[in-house]
């Protein structure tokens, strides 16, 4: 009878181990995953392109500010992309998607540029899909070269929304993305032909730091010129000065010039001034033209 006790006692403590392992598993596994999905629609909206106040209601339709727009969905506990989907202007739904979801809390970012872009990688011809968590998830503009080395200007006009939400029904979530380019204007009043070599205008954005990354490596960098008309030209690079080289009539100037979001940054100046004297002013203009002053070579 004595044995009967001790190994009962001993199946008793065995099953009660087992169910506390079990809730312990409970505890930190995520049931909804295997769970029925929700329905999340995503109504997608810009800032308006001749406004400087970030986040204005649109005027425009949004396909005439984009040409992609990409929606990557991140879980908010492991910072795990869950899923992506990517829209062409030419959808006629563009701006209008939906995803079905577990219920569970996530970090949306939503990326549109006029400029085709990747995520998490650069080179246009990959076909692989390169997946990273939020801390490290991005958008790079499509580079034709797999080579770092040789990244080129391809900065457009990019619109760029974040935002954490808890899906727990079916639901409809607005994203209105904030511009993330400023533009550079450069004017020389004693030269009738100049050029503007940028030097280190960046070539991908940070969803989680949201601040732009890499760099122009071509040795020639970026250059553009009056020819056609006043220089005016994206710029991703906002997190801090940009190096850029004004030159014409036999000289040339080196600045260093701060570009914001949303910001028209206008250089403005003389070449020919004697050394010592400044040449050239910076004035940060809130209002954001129409890009029909927009030179590109």
């Amino acid at each position: 009878m004595k044995t009967n006790y001790f190994l009962k006692r001993i199946i008793f403590l065995m099953l009660a181990s087992l169910a506390m392992l079990s809730c312990k598993k409970n505890i930190n596994e995520h049931p909804e995953e295997g769970g029925k999905k929700q329905t999340v629609k995503f109504m997608v909206t810009g800032a308006n392109n001749d406004l400087g106040t970030a986040g204005s209601a649109v005027n425009a339709p949004l396909k005439d500010l984009i040409k992609q727009l990409t929606i990557v969905v991140y879980q908010s506990f492991t910072g795990q992309e869950y899923t992506r989907v990517t829209q062409l202007a030419t959808d006629p739904n563009f701006g209008e998607l939906s995803l079905d979801l577990p219920l569970n809390t996530y970090n949306f970012v939503a990326i549109g540029s006029r400029s085709l872009f990747g995520i998490n990688q650069f080179y246009q011809g990959a076909t692989n899909t390169v997946i990273l968590p939020f801390n490290e998830g991005n958008m790079q503009y499509w580079q034709p070269n797999q080579s770092p080395s040789e990244k080129l200007y391809k900065t457009d006009d990019t619109f760029v929304a974040t935002i954490m939400n808890t899906i727990s029904a079916n639901q409809t979530i607005n994203l209105n993305m904030d511009r993330i380019v400023g533009k550079l204007e450069v004017l020389v009043e004693d030269v009738a032909n100049y050029e503007v070599d940028v030097n280190n205008e960046a070539t991908g954005y940070l969803f989680a730091a949201k601040t732009s990354f890499g760099s122009i490596e071509n040795d020639f960098g970026y250059i553009v010129n009056n020819t056609k008309g006043p220089i005016s030209i994206y710029i991703l690079r906002t997190d801090k000065p940009l190096e850029i080289e004004v030159s014409g009539g036999g000289k040339k100037r080196s600045l260093s010039v701060p570009v914001y979001k949303n910001k028209r940054t206008v250089v403005k100046g003389k070449l020919l001034e004697p050394i010592g004297k400044v040449g050239f002013s910076f004035v940060i203009n809130d209002k954001w033209l129409a890009d029909t002053t927009l030179v590109t070579l």
